[in-house]
């Protein structure tokens, strides 16, 4: 019932080969990387829990600069290979992002007579998407200024936010992507402040693609993220609501689902995709009546109910109103 396995695995099944993950430290890195089980055929890696945007960006300049390498040896070399070989050649230059066409290219070169600074740089010919990959404790939080400084890059890579709204894989506590309201460590009569806004920050960059997602709710908007973000042609970020064992849903993770569906109807959850400097909403116009209702169906929410009615009351309109002031701040843009 984990929400963020079934992000990983669309991701893998839309990218495949064509796939490199930096991986940060928490849920994701230890179902992930539990060694000698790493579920991965592509390459993986992980990092520490601080600096994953970091490293990824790393992964994906150094893998830039050995791919303008291979260009450099190829220009140098034109008149010194046959017809056919100088038309790979041509052929990667004219293709250096079509992962089809590169790989192509390097399955012919593998046997073809070419220099050996070449040759040891055949496995970088195909083109690549890295991908940094982590949960909201990473994005929201310690690594923000990682990726503060990746969507200032202005470089093609992408993350993707396993947003889960607490420090799942440390135990439970209070995350800046907590709501108001939401009881965890450290917020044992419910979180103050309301949920940190990554998506409206990371709208203030040009070139950047942001999307919101929630797979159990609407898996055509998920997917259709997905597919704009690896083709936008610069940074691109999606945060992707994941159920948790930690939010306590009534009926258990089997029910998640139905409760991100839940959630979209009640504007606890909006669903938008930011592109070429145009907003579009794909969530219906939220009920925030049902609010109460569905917040009550979840652990989280209803404990604090149960510890003292005023205090939950008093949040939760706090809650509502600032989710109501959230929605008509992105329609009216």
């Amino acid at each position: 019932g984990c929400g963020e396995t079934a992000y990983i695995k669309l991701l893998t099944q839309l990218l495949q080969d064509d796939l490199i993950i930096a991986n940060a430290t928490g849920c994701s890195s230890i179902y992930g990387g539990n060694l000698p089980n790493l579920p991965y055929e592509i390459p993986w890696a992980s990092s520490l829990f601080e600096d994953n945007a970091e490293f990824g960006l790393g992964m994906h300049l150094a893998y830039k600069k050995i791919r303008m390498r291979i260009k450099d040896i190829m220009q140098k070399n034109m008149d010194c290979v046959s017809q056919t070989t100088q038309n790979l050649f041509l052929k990667y230059f004219e293709n250096m992002d079509d992962y089809t066409v590169t790989r192509e290219v390097y399955e012919n070169l593998k046997n073809a007579h070419v220099s050996r600074d070449l040759k040891d740089l055949l496995d970088y010919i195909p083109s690549r998407s890295v991908w940094c990959i982590g949960g909201d404790g990473w994005a929201y939080d310690i690594g923000f200024s990682g990726i503060d400084h990746l969507l200032a890059s202005n470089e093609n890579i992408n993350i993707l936010v396993l947003d889960s709204e607490v420090y799942s894989n440390t135990g439970g506590q209070m995350s800046k992507a907590s709501h108001i309201g939401q009881v965890a460590e450290f917020a044992q009569m419910g979180k103050k402040t309301a949920k940190k806004d990554l998506f409206k920050i990371a709208m203030c960059y040009d070139n950047v693609y942001v999307a919101s997602v929630a797979l159990g709710a609407n898996d055509n908007q998920c997917v259709k993220a997905f597919k704009e973000a690896i083709l936008h042609k610069g940074p691109s970020l999606i945060i992707a609501y994941a159920p948790c064992v930690e939010h306590g849903i009534k009926g258990g993770m089997s029910c998640s689902l139905k409760r991100q569906k839940d959630l979209v109807e009640c504007g606890y959850l909006l669903l938008m995709r930011y592109h070429d400097k145009t907003l579009t909403i794909d969530s219906k116009e939220p009920d925030f009546t049902k609010l109460d209702d569905v917040l009550k169906d979840e652990v989280r929410y209803n404990a604090l109910a149960i510890k003292d009615k005023n205090v939950f009351d008093n949040l939760f309109k706090e809650h509502q109103k600032e989710l109501m002031d959230r929605y008509l701040y992105y329609k009216n843009l």
